[in-house]
């Protein structure tokens, strides 16, 4: 029997895996899928999307069955152009996938016929519309009508956090669309089941449940407590602080470098359940239990891999600093002045005027009294760095004096005291960003010259005293980008003694920080503990999936994304009761028998996307093929021939397929960096001897050969499958599948395991008042 499969991901290898056992197996694709050319007997290569296209490639040749994989290649309507040669094809018409297609369509054909599961919803077609329905739902579902990817449905919660911001988003749909469809908001668990279909008959596959975005896990955001920080291109910010226009400091763990990038998202959100509390002398952090730690190993090659919090174990260092690719200037302009006088820009050397400002935010202030101003800094005739300071100021072209019965240092300049004057008082000072954004060796000069108008009361450290906030903190992010770190603490008395005149004056809070050579710090078992939490967290997505945040003045390099994986536990999942299964099929039956009253006949793979909610499971959507990763899960427990189902199903005769009762996880390698800025073109190895000892499978995604060597793109890489009897050998045999592949590649780890699932069975049981 000929078969041909259009299509290149990994879930087509999955059904090319299956069907070459059995057949004679040829492939089009739009980019060549080496491990599905291997297994085929031919193969081309065209746009899929284009029936044209396609029909060029099949034109002269001869298959037994066709079946068109992919969403796009059955909108375009691929399988008609298969049908058309006189092929069998166990695909859906372009009229059938409009199911997919078309979530307005679908609404409506479930409406039309009374089929149930259907959330409350509207199709609208007017800004003014959107507006007043956004208004009345208190939570919503805003979805394009066509094909996303998975990528165009936002949610109250997860995308918006105010009626506004789900207005927006509708509104950009109305315009770009000319219509929106607005559902409300389902809650419980979503899971996905598939079936085979011949137009009157429907035969279903163990049910699945998928994790294919960051921040939609059920287990609870990947985020920190609301009184965190990240650090951003204009300071310190709590998550909820964060504007359109902020761009926050990620790690690259390759270049092990930091850079500002601007997050893909921002979430605020209520979380209600167990955080993890990480502390000791050098770290503060609370985070969710799914929170991605990066931690470098103590011992042997010093490693740095990534856990979540809750499995945290032993003795680790998280990271602290990293290096900063800054660039510095020759020159400093200080802007002209013209307002009384006439006094043009002045060229001054940079590394001369870097060291001055970093004296006069240590201890400088200004005076502008009409047509005259002066700039003071202060140091006693005893200081040991008197003259350090006057060699700082001689290489500026301002004349200067000292006044030793005011101890302070003057310059009578109102060209530089207006230009000094937006730093404000002690209290309000800031680093310029052309400081703070420059080299390293910039960097530390800046400070060095910080500590020497500190005068001696630092004790020959780099300790820094300062009563600005944000002043402290700009030392804090320079210290990261050149290595060392350093802890905040503030001196909250109310009132001090003035050194000079010996009198008590009232007094703001005082802020201090340490410079230490000190890149990470030891973080132990014994220094984290499970808090109760009932509050809001914060959290970003950024392409590099680690950011610089702190909490109590101590910073560290934390994780901030999320990804994939399925698993499936035979018959039903462990949350679903054999109604709600039931309830599912049934569900899925009536629309394709809705379909065929329409004159589209469904023959093929109809996917559900349910939601298992307190009345019973709901339609998410549908979709009219395999799910991915979805078929990896299903296909592995076939013991049926799948070409003789597909030839059943095109055929109208379908019969029951036979599935294994074993368990399934699925966990996918994505490159690093995925999804915002994922690493392209790097090798990725496979050792192909371990990973079949230990009973786990591969298969393609999006990866690409050159000389015999694998390389990564844009998208996902591998999909790794465990089998077995039970869920914990299952995932335990993923996970170990997962080491055999080496290269700049992560995966999720929780997906499949028994606490991840345990708490999904907890919350279904108090969705439905205790019983499934």
């Amino acid at each position: 029997m000929k078969v041909l499969l259009i299509g290149n991901g990994a879930r087509e290898h999955a059904i090319a895996e299956k069907l070459a056992r059995d057949c004679d197996l040829y492939t089009i694709m739009s980019k060549k899928n080496p491990a599905i050319a291997q297994l085929s007997r031919e193969h081309w290569i065209c746009n899929i999307e284009d029936p044209e296209e396609v029909k060029k490639v099949i034109s002269g040749k001869s298959f037994d069955i066709g079946f068109s994989s992919p969403d796009a290649t059955l909108a375009a309507g691929v399988s008609d152009v298969l049908a058309a040669t006189g092929m069998a094809v166990a695909s859906p018409s372009k009229a059938a996938s409009r199911i997919e297609w078309d979530k307005g369509y679908m609404r409506s054909l479930m409406k039309k016929y009374g089929i149930g599961g259907s959330p409350n919803y509207e199709l609208v077609k007017s800004q003014e519309d959107a507006a007043r329905v956004l208004r009345d739902y208190e939570e919503v579902a805003v979805k394009p009508l066509g094909l996303t990817g998975g990528k165009g449905v936002r949610v109250t919660g997860d995308h918006f956090a105010t009626v506004e911001e789900s207005i927006e988003y509708a509104n950009m749909l109305v315009k770009k669309d000319g219509v929106v469809l607005i559902e409300e908001k389902l809650v419980g668990e979503e899971f996905t089941l598939q079936a085979f279909c011949d137009g009157s008959r429907i035969s279903i596959m163990p049910p699945v449940q998928d994790h294919k975005r960051a921040f939609e896990q059920d287990k609870g955001p990947n985020c920190y407590s609301s009184d965190t920080e990240i650090l951003t291109d204009s300071g310190w910010k709590t998550f909820d602080k964060l504007g359109k226009k902020d761009r926050v400091m990620t790690y690259d763990k390759h270049g092990k470098s930091f850079q500002f990038q601007k997050p893909r998202k921002i979430y605020w959100m209520k979380h209600n359940g167990t955080m993890i509390h990480f502390k000791n002398r050098d770290v503060d952090l609370v985070v969710t239990p799914n929170h991605r730690m990066l931690l470098q190993q103590r011992k042997g090659r010093k490693k740095i891999y990534v856990v979540e919090a809750a499995e945290y174990k032993g003795e680790n260092y998280i990271l602290q600093s990293a290096k900063w690719n800054g660039r510095g200037k020759k020159w400093f302009i200080l802007p002209r002045y013209r307002k009384h006088f006439k006094f043009n820009s002045m060229r001054l050397n940079f590394k001369s005027w870097i060291r001055f400002i970093g004296i006069f935010l240590a201890e400088g202030y200004v005076q502008l009294d009409g047509n005259s101003g002066r700039v003071y800094i202060c140091q006693t005739k005893k200081s040991r760095h008197l003259s350090s300071i006057k060699e700082i100021l001689d290489n500026l072209p301002f004349k200067f004096s000292y006044e030793e019965n005011n101890s302070k240092f003057r310059i009578n300049s109102i060209q530089l005291a207006v230009y000094l004057s937006q730093f404000g008082d002690s209290y309000q000072k800031y680093v310029p960003d052309y400081i703070k954004n420059a080299d390293q060796k910039t960097i530390i000069e800046f400070l060095k010259a910080f500590c020497i108008g500190d005068g001696d009361i630092h004790h020959s450290k780099m300790r820094f005293h300062t009563a600005s906030s944000a002043l402290v903190g700009d030392l804090q992010e320079m210290f990261a980008k050149v290595g060392y770190n350093g802890i905040i603490s503030i001196d909250k008395r109310t009132s001090m003694i003035d050194p000079l005149s010996g009198r008590r004056y009232k007094a703001r809070p005082v802020f201090s920080i340490e410079m230490k050579k000190r890149a990470r710090t030891s973080i132990g078992k014994g220094h984290m503990k499970e808090v109760r939490y009932n509050g809001y967290v914060g959290c970003v997505n950024v392409s590099t999936g680690f950011v610089l945040v702190r909490r109590n003045g101590r910073v560290a390099i934390c994780g901030n994304t999320g990804s994939m994986g399925s698993y499936s536990t035979g018959k039903r999942l462990p949350f679903l009761s054999e109604s709600d299964i039931e309830a599912a099929a049934k569900i899925m039956y009536d629309s394709v028998y809705a379909l065929k009253k329409e004159n589209a006949i469904f023959r093929g793979v109809l996917y559900g996307q349910f939601m298992a909610t307190k009345t019973g499971p709901k339609v998410v959507e549908f979709n009219a093929r395999f799910g991915d990763p979805e078929a990896i899960n299903v296909l592995t427990l076939l013991e049926d021939q799948l070409s003789n189902i597909l030839l059943s199903m095109a055929d109208g005769q379908l019969t029951s397929a036979k599935f294994s009762d074993d368990c399934t996880v699925v966990k996918y390698l994505v490159p690093d960096g995925y999804p915002e800025k994922p690493i392209k073109d790097r090798e990725v190895t496979i050792d192909s001897g371990n990973m079949e000892s230990c009973g786990a499978k591969v298969y393609y995604a999006s990866v690409y050969e050159s000389n015999g060597k694998i390389f990564t793109t844009g998208s996902r890489s591998f999909g790794i499958v465990g089998r077995a009897e039970t869920l914990e050998m299952a995932e335990q045999i993923a996970e170990r599948g997962c080491k055999y592949i080496h290269g700049p590649v992560w995966h999720r780890k929780d997906i499949g395991t028994r606490t991840f699932v345990d708490t999904k069975v907890a919350r279904m049981k108090k969705l439905k008042g205790g019983q499934i």
